[in-house]
């Protein structure tokens, strides 16, 4: 008999159209390796990239788009106000019916900017796993964010301690995993570097007696440090005369990105350089490479691109930032690992390998080694189970009929509440108080309300009393006159009046 495998709703907050980020490029890959174990499923903002990638690998896609809270990852103090705007939003409600109608087992929001999935598949009782990339920004205000993703996560999973130290909590450190990222072997295709690297330095213009130092950002713009590259280039240019540069990356902000090359412009250096804005396939240009250089200003999630340099078995030369000094630290290259923001320090560590060719030789070798031994898919793929291993399967179930704090009950129907009118309608329609399921007000709040069910009650007037009480009240049948009475009805009541009065009158002497 087949197995059934649980189902895992996948949300990205973004899918670019034109190249994949990092994030993408390692959430894509996670759920590349949950396949064996679960059924995923992908919800992406708009078509793009990695949707077109996921549908290669036979992984269903949702276009769905899911309104961001930039402010949480920027630990601003209008993160909560952002928040609320966003459930205030039509897609809120989207994205809950969305959650809804696929009914998984687990639901993984992707990154700092996108809580919306998180808080969702909390109100909802499904368990949320929340994977962070990047690092939550340092201010007065980190705390309140880390609490958001406390509150509306059951999992945690950073690629990096820089990920996570400031979600190092008493409530989040035991649902907290370090999983770092790892890579397809297969897709690299290793048999092709050596080919790669004769054609792209060709189209490129380098000849076989000149190192080639290269920069790589899907997106280059000031926190990517390529000002920094260029001051380093220049400095090293003149003590290597046969070391030339590329740069890979498609520039965000054109007017710092035409600084950047004025550098060696104003120099007459820019025959040494050689620029490519965009590259799907990266492992041609890691081949034609002899030195990476990645002088990251932002405090890097991971810094999967030096990783990617190591893979390639090239010398990587870095500054430490965030993620990139763990994996310095992990692959034994401390030594190449330089102060965030000094430029002089880049300079010597990269001028000391254009110096000795035997030492980038070895370098790049130990390099390939470590990677694959740390970060190699072995080891992803173990961490990765004994993690899986601990989340539960137990999935949505939506309730039929709920209740909030306050006393009115409501039927689930049809992804609206239906209020019952009454506890006699919502016994008259089937149901017993054990079934009502108790949800946070936010649950009921989230829905839209349908027709009430049952009749109105109506309201019983109480009885009238006194002397001129010449009326009363025939149950439902409403008010009704007395009838005549005849003489001798008359005189039968006169007499039990007199009987009644002579009985007072002898209790009030007694």
């Amino acid at each position: 008999m087949k197995q059934i495998r649980p189902k895992m709703l996948v949300f990205s907050h973004i899918c670019s159209p034109q190249y994949v980020t990092g994030a993408e490029k390692l959430l894509l890959f996670m759920v590349e390796e949950l396949l064996p174990a679960y059924a995923c499923t992908l919800v992406v903002p708009n078509e793009g990239v990695i949707a077109v990638n996921a549908r290669k690998l036979g992984i269903p896609v949702i276009v769905h788009h899911v309104p961001l809270a930039v402010s949480l990852y920027l630990a601003l103090p209008p993160m909560n106000d952002d928040i609320a705007a966003a459930q205030r939003d039509p897609a809120w409600l989207q994205t809950l019916q969305l959650i809804h109608h696929e009914r998984p087992n687990l639901i993984i929001a992707n990154t700092c900017v996108n809580p919306l999935p998180a808080i969702a598949g909390k109100l909802l009782g499904i368990p949320v796993v929340w994977t962070i990339m990047e690092v939550l920004r340092e201010t007065a205000h980190t705390a309140m964010a880390a609490s958001v993703i406390e509150q509306y996560s059951d999992y945690i999973v950073g690629i990096s301690e820089a990920t996570l130290a400031p979600l190092r909590t008493p409530g989040m450190i035991p649902k907290s995993t370090l999983i770092p990222p790892s890579w397809q072997p297969h897709e690299l295709a290793p048999e092709s570097w050596g080919e790669h690297r004769i054609n792209r330095r060709r189209q490129l213009g380098i000849a076989d007696d000149q190192r080639l130092v290269g920069y790589i950002s899907s997106s280059i713009f000031e926190e990517k440090g390529l000002e920094h590259f260029m001051h380093m280039a220049v400095n090293t240019a003149a003590q290597h005369p046969r070391a030339m540069y590329l740069i890979v990356g498609n520039p965000v902000d054109q007017a710092y990105f035409t600084r950047c090359l004025n550098i060696a412009r104003e120099l007459g250096l820019m025959e040494r350089f050689r620029w490519i804005r965009f590259e799907e396939h990266v492992e041609t240009v890691y081949s034609a490479m002899d030195l990476l250089v990645v002088p990251s200003l932002t405090v890097e999630g991971f810094g999967m691109t030096a990783l990617e340099g190591m893979v390639f078995g090239k010398p990587v030369v870095v500054y430490g930032s965030g993620g990139l000094s763990e994996i310095g630290r992990a692959t034994a290259n401390e030594a190449f690992v330089a102060p965030t923001g000094d430029i002089a320090g880049l300079t010597v560590r990269v001028s000391s390998l254009l110096a000795d060719e035997s030492a980038m030789q070895m370098i790049g070798a130990r390099n390939a080694q470590l990677a694959h031994a740390v970060y190699g898919i072995g080891a992803y793929r173990d961490r990765l189970r004994s993690f899986t291993d601990t989340l539960p399967v137990r999935g949505y179930t939506p309730p039929t009929v709920l209740k909030g704090s306050a006393p009115t009950i409501y039927k689930f129907e049809g992804g609206m509440l239906r209020p019952f009118r009454s506890i006699r309608s919502f016994q008259r329609a089937g149901y017993r108080m054990g079934e009502v399921r108790e949800v946070p007000d936010a649950y009921i709040a989230a829905w839209p309300k349908g027709a009430p069910i049952g009749t109105a009650n109506r309201r019983r007037r109480k009885r009238t009393s006194g002397r001129k009480g010449k009326r009363r009240l025939l149950g439902r049948g409403g008010l009704k006159r007395r009838r005549p009475l005849s003489g001798g009805s008359r005189r039968a009541r006169g007499a039990r009046g007199a009987q009644g009065a002579r009985g007072a009158k002898s209790k009030k002497k007694r």
